[in-house]
């Protein structure tokens, strides 16, 4: 029952900007801020548990809570100044997650080149939004919209579909046997849907005003 209503909040969250970012562009801002905080804040705990210092419930509480807060607050107080830095960081956590393991390398090199990679297209991302503004507000906010979508109910669609088999023969053909236990292709097929919508209904609303 936690798993869907946390699915239910992530889909309704992901929808809100995905179909009205351009409106609500420095909330999204200040959204994509808390979001990677947080998960910054996890990649913190995991490295200390694989270290074997595992932190207590209330270190964990602060160690995800406070970064998530205070660059939730730094997005919106710094708006577009903070536009390319978070691109950056959103891109690198986007291909770093959901297609690292296309990437060759092993060890370190398996973490660092895709993160590098989206890095520097969430850079160069970042400063088409900050120059161009409108068309491609509306395509930054629709893609996180999607993305914020697919990270709530990729996997447990996927859950769902690959006890058939011909889910999993399109997503052997599409990305390799090395991601068949993996919802990658779900995901790519909810970011990819979603973004085209989000960015058509935002550039018909943004044009009545």
């Amino acid at each position: 029952m936690t798993e869907l209503i946390l699915i239910g909040a992530g889909v309704l969250v992901g929808i809100i900007l995905c179909f009205n970012g351009y409106k609500l562009f420095r909330l999204c801002l200040a959204v994509v801020g808390g979001v990677l905080g947080y998960i910054g804040g996890t990649f913190i705990v995991k490295f200390a548990e694989a270290q074997g210092s595992p932190l207590s419930e209330i270190a964990k509480l602060c160690v995800t809570v406070v970064p998530a807060i205070i660059l939730a607050i730094a997005a919106f107080a710094l708006y577009m100044r903070a536009l390319i830095a978070l691109t950056a960081l959103f891109c690198a956590y986007f291909v770093y997650t959901d297609y690292g393991q296309l990437f060759p390398g092993k060890g370190a090199d398996k973490v660092l080149i895709p993160l590098l990679t989206g890095f520097v297209i969430g850079m160069i991302l970042g400063v088409v939004v900050y120059f161009a503004q409108k068309w491609t507000i509306c395509f930054f906010t629709a893609f996180v919209g999607a993305r914020v979508i697919a990270w709530a109910s990729a996997t447990f669609l996927w859950n769902l579909l690959k006890a058939n088999p011909y889910a999993l023969y399109i997503q052997d053909n599409f990305l390799g046997t090395r991601v068949t236990d993996t919802p990658a292709l779900t995901a790519c097929f909810i970011i990819v849907a979603f973004t085209a919508a989000g960015f058509v209904v935002q550039l018909k609303s943004s044009k009545k005003k």
